[in-house]
Parts: C-alpha cells; sequence; structure tokens
C-alpha cells in the first residue's frame, strides 16, 4: 500500500512539473453588411477560399517573414453567421493567427490579416452598399 501512495506521488510531481504550452488566438471579424440579399454564408465561403487560391498564406509569410512554419500553420480563415448585439443574424468570416509560446509581432499580424479580409468583404459588397 505504501509503494502504491509513492508511486501516486511521484506522478503527480511529474505531471505538475510539465510545462504547459499555452496557445494564445489573435482571431479578428470582417462581418458583412446587413440587409444585402447576397451576404450569405455561401458568399463568405467564396470570399475565402479566394483569398487562399490568391495567395493568402504567401502574402502573409513575405509581410512577416520571421513566422516560422509552425506559426504559418497557426494562420485561419473561418466563415459563420450569428447574432451580434446590434441585433439580427450576421454573416461574418473570422480570421487570425493561433501560436504557442512568445509571439511580439502577433497583434500586427492578426490586424494584417484583418486588413485583407475586410477589403475583400468591402471589394465584394462595394456596389451593393452605395
Amino acid at each position: 500500500m505504501k509503494s502504491k501512495i509513492v508511486f501516486f506521488i511521484v506522478c503527480c510531481l511529474t505531471l505538475c512539473s510539465c510545462s504547459v504550452s499555452k496557445t494564445t488566438n489573435e482571431r479578428r471579424v470582417a462581418e458583412f453588411p446587413k440587409g444585402v440579399p447576397d451576404a450569405t454564408l455561401a458568399t463568405a465561403e467564396k470570399i475565402c477560399r479566394d483569398l487562399i487560391a490568391g495567395g493568402y498564406g504567401a502574402d502573409i509569410q513575405r509581410k512577416f517573414p520571421s513566422l516560422t512554419q509552425q506559426q504559418l500553420q497557426g494562420l485561419y480563415l473561418n466563415w459563420n453567421e450569428g447574432v451580434f448585439s446590434q441585433g439580427g443574424k450576421s454573416v461574418f468570416i473570422t480570421c487570425g493567427l493561433n501560436y504557442t509560446g512568445s509571439l511580439p509581432e502577433a497583434k500586427e499580424v492578426g490586424d494584417y490579416c484583418e486588413s485583407v479580409v475586410k477589403k475583400a468583404v468591402a471589394d465584394r459588397f462595394a456596389a451593393a452598399v452605395k
């Protein structure tokens, strides 16, 4: 019995001493204009796919050459719909970067992702919101 307790304590101490990697997220949201008939999930998906096909990841890599391959794998684009506090259902694209450890330029990367996505959304709906 004593040996089981000692084994349990050793295991607990070993687990407690392991370092836990904290994942951090720089997330941005680009909301579609309300009341536009084409503001759909299908349109959001097309915008994301067009950005990727147009070199979204490579563009970010050129803009931030210090990002490692592992950090670049944390880039994401997602489309979804939901209810925002202003009321009403809205379609939106989330973009950003998940990373572990220290990344001093993380906010800048998130801001850049947001600017690229918001420009794509604005370009897509430019005629509809005039």
